[in-house]
C-alpha cells in the first residue's frame, strides 16, 4: 500500500475536478494508450440524471470529472467492458466502492482492467435529485433545456468552502454554499442516501476491490512541504501491483501515512449513520414537497442558526468589503 498526496500541474484541469485533478492524468494515461475510459456524467437529454459512460477520445474526457453526488445508473457499461477487454484495450472504470467490486467479480485480476473508486460518504437516490432538479426549476421558472451546465463542487469560492451551482443557457446561475444548498444538504446530514450505504461492505481496507482508491486530501495542513492554496489536493492510496504501475505519472507532493488519511476523511473506514428523522422524509416530501421536507429535517439548533446567521450577515460581508 503505498498513499499520497497530489495534485495536477494542469491549473484548469485541477480547477474543473472536485479535489486534485488526479482521475484526469489516469485517465490520459490509459487513453493515450488506446484505451477507454468509464465514469459518470450528468445525462442533458434524459432529465440530467447520471449515468455511466464510455470514453474513447481526450476531447470527451471533461464530462467525467467532477463529483455526481447520485449514485449513477450504469446502464449497458459492463457489457461494454467485456467486449473492449475482449479486444484487448486498456479500460479504465471509475466509481463508488460498491460498483468498482461488481467490476472486480466480474473480471477478476484482468491486467487490462484498472479500477478507480472514490472515497464515498454514501450516495443519494437518483429519485431525490430528480425531485430536487424538480421544484428547483419551477422556483426559478425554467425548464430542464435552459440547463447548461450542472457542478456540484464548485470551486469558485474555494476547495473546501465548495458551492453548488447551476448555470443557465441565457447566462443566469444559481449557486450556493453547499451548506446552504437543499440537495446537498439532504446528502450531508444522510437523508436522501441508499439504504445500503448504511451498511456499506466495501469500506477500506478489507472491503476495497480497487486498484486504486481517489478522494480528497482534507488534512492537507498537515503537510509542512506544501502550501495550502485552497484549490484542492487529492489523496491517492495505491492498492495494487497493478495501481503501482500508474504511480510515474503522478507528481507526489507528500508521502502521507494512513492514519494521517484517515483522521480528516472518515469515510474511508466507516459508513454513514442513519438519520434519526429519515424515515419521515418520504411522508414529508409527499405533503410539503421535497425543499421543505429537507428544510424542516435538517433545521439546525436555534443557537446555532444565530451563529450562522451573524457569520453570513455581519463576518463573511467584512471579509468581502
Amino acid at each position: 500500500m503505498n498513499i499520497i498526496a497530489s495534485y495536477n500541474s494542469d491549473e484548469q484541469i485541477r480547477k474543473e475536478s472536485s479535489s486534485g485533478g488526479i482521475f484526469s492524468i489516469l485517465a490520459n494515461k490509459i487513453l493515450s494508450e488506446g484505451g477507454v475510459v468509464y465514469g459518470a456524467t450528468f445525462a442533458p437529454s434524459d432529465k440530467w440524471k447520471v449515468n455511466h459512460i464510455r470514453i474513447s477520445d481526450r476531447k470527451e474526457l471533461w464530462r467525467l470529472r467532477g463529483s455526481k453526488y447520485v449514485f449513477s445508473n450504469i446502464g449497458s457499461t459492463l457489457k461494454e467492458v467485456k467486449k473492449d477487454l475482449d479486444n484487448h484495450r486498456k479500460v479504465l472504470y471509475s466509481g463508488t466502492p460498491c460498483q468498482i467490486a461488481t467490476l472486480r467479480k466480474l473480471f477478476p485480476d484482468h491486467p487490462l482492467l484498472l479500477l478507480v473508486e472514490i472515497v464515498c460518504h454514501g450516495a443519494p437516490e437518483q429519485k431525490y435529485w430528480e425531485m430536487y432538479l424538480d421544484e428547483l426549476l419551477k422556483l426559478e421558472k425554467r425548464n430542464l433545456s435552459e440547463i447548461k451546465s450542472i457542478n456540484f463542487r464548485d470551486k469558485r469560492t474555494g476547495w473546501r468552502n465548495y458551492c453548488f451551482t447551476i448555470q443557465f443557457i441565457d447566462g443566469y446561475e444559481k449557486s450556493e454554499f453547499h451548506g446552504e444548498n437543499i440537495f446537498m444538504r439532504g446528502m450531508l446530514f444522510n437523508l436522501t442516501l441508499r439504504e445500503g450505504c448504511f451498511k456499506c461492505p466495501f469500506k477500506y481496507p478489507q472491503g476495497s476491490k480497487a486498484d486504486i482508491t481517489l478522494g480528497d486530501f482534507w488534512g492537507v495542513k498537515a503537510l509542512p512541504e506544501y502550501k495550502e492554496d485552497n484549490k484542492g489536493i487529492s489523496l491517492i492510496i495505491i492498492n495494487s501491483e497493478k495501481g503501482e504501475e500508474y504511480l510515474p505519472q503522478i507528481k507526489i507532493a507528500d508521502k502521507i501515512t494512513f492514519e494521517q488519511a484517515v483522521i480528516s476523511n472518515s469515510a474511508i473506514l466507516h459508513a454513514s449513520v442513519p438519520n434519526l428523522h429519515r424515515d419521515k422524509l418520504d411522508t414529508l416530501i409527499n405533503s410539503k414537497g421535497f425543499y421543505e421536507a429537507i428544510k424542516e429535517l435538517t433545521k439546525a439548533p436555534l443557537k446555532i442558526r444565530i451563529i450562522e446567521w451573524i457569520y453570513k450577515n455581519i463576518y463573511r460581508h467584512k471579509r468581502l468589503m
